[in-house]
């Protein structure tokens, strides 16, 4: 989201490297380094401070303990999604004749911050229907948001079983994103398509598919995931902020 994935669990970046034929246009590549590092390190700061900003203008009882673990399994679904764009822009590079590994990654960032949070959205919602018909206890467990039992002690089983639930659900989303651009090629080419006015100038276009693009998308993406991963009514009275 699921990084839609979000960029900071990975020490890859793209960036620009003449194409060896003689006379072809400059093409976006898969490379690494320390600026790399400092460009993830960037984008993970923006995207914290969005969620920071959204729990503070929130009006809910939800702790900052539980706004902390809510946000790590975002940030776990996001750092495994982002390893997974890097390699559908590597693996699935050839396909595309006209689309370089930064358009596909591009494709990848926003096919993941909107349709991957509606797909996302479904599945967690699904999920919570079928735990009503289990055993309560199992239930507790597995409900999303909440980590109290009734006594209001801090349960870290419940928090391990909804981080499974959630990278489970990140990584069917991302299956289901890339089988759509593999049915529907079309895709990449319309972010082919938008992408043009910077096409000539790779180091624009490293501007606009690493920093612009990511900032804002995955910023939407975390703020509206965090709208319906959190707990849906009232904690228990006795939990503390801490466990």
């Amino acid at each position: 989201q699921g990084l839609g994935q979000f960029n900071a669990a990975s020490s890859h970046v793209y960036s620009a490297r003449p194409l060896l034929m003689s006379g072809a246009p400059e093409a976006c590549n898969v490379l690494g380094g320390t600026f790399a590092l400092l460009i993830q390190a960037a984008l993970f700061a923006v995207t914290c401070a969005v969620l920071i900003w959204k729990k503070c203008v929130e009006h809910s009882d939800r702790t900052w303990f539980e706004f902390l673990l809510d946000s790590s399994k975002q940030i776990a679904g996001a750092g495994w999604i982002h390893v997974a764009n890097l390699l559908c822009a590597l693996l699935f590079n050839e396909e595309f004749a006209s689309a370089d590994e930064c358009t596909l990654y591009a494709a990848n960032i926003l096919l993941d911050t909107t349709l991957g949070v509606g797909i996302e959205w479904c599945l967690l919602m699904g999920v919570q229907a079928m735990l009503s018909r289990l055993p309560e206890n199992v239930e507790g467990l597995l409900k999303s948001g909440s980590y109290y039992d009734r006594k209001g002690h801090f349960r870290l089983a419940a928090y391990a079983s909804q981080l499974v639930v959630w990278l489970l659900i990140v990584t069917l989303m991302k299956l289901l994103v890339v089988a759509l651009m593999q049915i529907a090629p079309g895709v990449v080419y319309a972010v082919h398509w938008i992408l043009q006015p910077v096409a000539s100038s790779p180091k624009a276009k490293l501007v606009v598919v690493m920093i612009a693009i990511p900032v804002a998308m995955n910023s939407l993406q975390f703020v509206l995931t965090d709208a319906f991963i959190k707990r849906k009514g009232h904690r228990p009275q006795d939990a503390e902020d801490e466990p």
